[in-house]
């Protein structure tokens, strides 16, 4: 009986074993077979991984290509600072890091939680810059911390700076922090999320020949993420340089012209000139079409923006009523008053209709209809010469009612006015609007009345250009009927000097005008210096050893007080320079704008005599 029990058991006791021992088997046959997938079928991805686990890239932005003037000054430039960078993957789920970063860089965790997630949708296990231009104490305070941060590095990195501040500000542009729509744009051509380019002006029109080839920098890492060493670096190749057409000097005199005269303007009583705070001054040579100086009022100071732009100075800039970022040469329309008439009278000599000995009578006041155009005060008889000298809007009215609005419009448009100029810059300059019937009726849906075509001729209703457009009309006076489209730059060069492209010249068209035209009208604008509504501005300047020609302008200004113009040219003999002026708010040219040109040609010509602005007597300021 004893036997049979141990019998049995020890059967079942084999059995169990049996059952094990097939267990055991099968345990290790799923691990052989796991170990077999794992290193021949998967080997290579797993390898893959495992080195992305072991080591992080980081990149570090090229220096920006430097910005010459014509002169070879140096305008803007790139200097070294500092960067923080971190990998999303290794410190999102470190709460110290992550409030460390916070307070250490004045992030809030909200924002540095939103980069991470947004860094890790394009860059994962690598270093992205969470901060740049950090200053020097907190990059202290940071690598004192280094062995309890993982995923952080700091790095020497080139940040722009614009040595002049706001000078030019609207030229030059800024920089930031690339979009998703721009990196979608861009991706192609080596831009990745956290990169800055160019916002705006020449660092955005320029972008690709400006920003170089970034540095990459491979860091092997424990398993935490903190740097061990460098595996493999490449070196960053700056980006090339621009050569403008810009002369620092005459900027300089622009820049400090308008300032000087919007101060004086201000501390005024009278308040049909102290509201003046914005304006604009462009600086061209009608010889080839080069822009020498490029003055927009109010500017701002791209340095601001370099690093992390604080949030109170960026509503400032965008909250301020006199709109800084805008560019008021290529994207501001005005209505360009008297500046116009040269136009005019330009479209009823060629006509034919017109001679300078035909004689007109200023009353002071034009009818027509029920409506009068005033010209204040009357100018008795006035031939064209003496009508664009004294600014005679009775004269400018009886040419356009001869030429009608039609003639008017071919005119305005064949010497430049509702069209773009060609200056290639971001912001798109605006086309400006030539008036006409056709236009009133299709925009409108209204008929084209006379006094109109009388408003037109004074550069008044339907007629909005940019001063880039008022410069290129008074250009191709001046050189005799050569439409230039505008440049900003010469060339651009690599860093050792190698020229890479260039920007010569380039006629859009010549204007056939005929010589006793430009003749007629050139002696006009002459006389409004020497003896007509300039001349105030002009006392004291050596006009016999530099002719000056030009005409001053007040414009309406919608609502406002009116805006004040001044185009002009000079020497008349032989042009060099047009300068065109225009102070918002400013009340007349002869006032507000004919200054701060005559400024600009002291230096020019190296004159630099100093100019006192004074208020004009009412007298003197009907004349215009």
């Amino acid at each position: 009986m004893v036997l049979n029990v141990n019998i049995r058991a020890s059967k079942g006791q084999e059995k169990r074993y049996k059952i094990i021992s097939i267990l055991v088997f099968l345990i290790f046959a799923l691990l052989l077979s796991r170990l077999w997938y794992l290193q021949i079928i998967k080997g290579e991805d797993i390898l893959e991984l495992s080195s992305q686990n072991r080591s992080r890239p980081i990149r570090i932005t090229a220096p920006r290509g430097n910005i010459y003037d014509h002169q070879g000054e140096l305008l803007v430039t790139s200097r070294m600072s500092h960067v923080v960078s971190v990998v999303p993957e290794d410190i999102k789920d470190n709460p110290y890091v992550i409030s460390f970063l916070c307070r250490i860089l004045d992030i809030s965790e909200e924002k540095l939680f939103s980069l991470l997630e947004e860094s890790s949708k394009y860059q994962k296990d690598q270093y992205v810059p969470l901060k740049r231009d950090v200053d020097p104490v907190t990059i202290g305070k940071i690598l004192e911390a280094k062995l309890d941060l993982p995923g952080v590095v700091v790095d020497d990195y080139p940040v722009r700076f614009y040595p002049k501040g706001e000078w030019a500000a609207q030229v030059f542009g800024y920089l930031g922090e690339i979009n998703e729509q721009e990196l979608a744009k861009m991706k192609g051509l080596g831009y990745r999320l956290g990169n800055e380019i160019g916002k705006m002006g020449l660092e955005k029109t320029y972008e690709t020949y400006l920003k170089g080839e970034e540095a990459v920098r491979i860091w092997e890492v424990d398993r935490v993420g903190q740097p061990i060493k460098v595996l493999e670096q490449k070196k960053y190749i700056p980006g090339n340089n621009l050569h403008l057409t810009i002369d620092a000097r005459l900027q300089d005199a622009a820049e400090k012209a308008i300032r000087e005269h919007l101060a004086w303007a201000q501390a005024q009583e009278n308040p049909n000139i102290n509201k003046a705070k914005a304006g604009a001054i462009v600086v061209m040579d009608p010889r080839n079409g080069g822009i020498l100086a490029m003055v927009s009022y109010p500017e701002f100071d791209p340095n601001l923006f370099v690093g992390n732009i604080s949030s109170k100075d960026f509503n400032e800039l965008i909250n301020n009523p006199l709109t800084p970022f805008s560019n008021r040469i290529t994207r501001g329309q005005f209505m360009p008053g008297s500046t116009f008439k040269p136009i005019t009278v330009i479209a009823a000599l060629e006509e034919g209709l017109v001679t300078n000995q035909t004689e007109y009578k200023c009353t002071g006041v034009f009818r027509i209809g029920n409506r009068q155009l005033r010209c204040n005060p009357p100018h008795g008889k006035q031939n064209i010469v003496e009508g664009l000298k004294n600014s005679c809007n009775v004269v400018m009215a009886e040419l356009a009612l001869s030429l009608g609005p039609d003639k008017l419009a071919e005119y305005s448009r064949l010497l430049g006015l509702g069209a773009k100029t060609g200056l290639d810059l971001d912001p798109e300059e605006l086309s400006g609007l030539v008036g006409d019937p056709e236009w009133k009726k299709k925009e409108r849906g209204e008929p084209w009345y006379p006094m109109e075509t009388a408003l037109i001729a004074i550069g008044q209703s339907f007629m909005d250009v940019t001063l880039l457009q008022l410069a290129q009309v008074y250009s191709v006076i001046a050189n005799g009927g050569i439409v230039y489209q505008p440049r900003l730059v010469e060339k651009i060069t690599t860093l050792s000097g190698e020229t890479i492209k260039k920007f010569p010249s380039k006629v859009l068209r010549k204007v056939k005008l005929k010589p006793s035209t430009l003749e007629v009208v050139r002696e006009g604008l002459e006389q409004v210096v020497t003896d007509g509504t300039a001349r105030y501005a002009f006392q004291g300047f050596p006009l016999e050893q530099i002719p000056v020609a030009g005409k001053t302008g007040t414009a309406e200004n919608r609502g406002k007080n009116d805006n004040a113009f001044f185009a002009s040219y000079a020497p008349t003999d032989d042009p060099e320079l047009v300068i065109v002026v225009m102070v918002e708010e400013g009340g007349f040219g002869s006032q507000a704008a004919a200054p701060i040109a005559r400024k600009i040609y002291e230096e020019y010509f190296g004159l630099n005599q100093p100019v006192a602005t004074e208020a004009l007597t009412e007298k003197q300021i009907k004349e215009e």
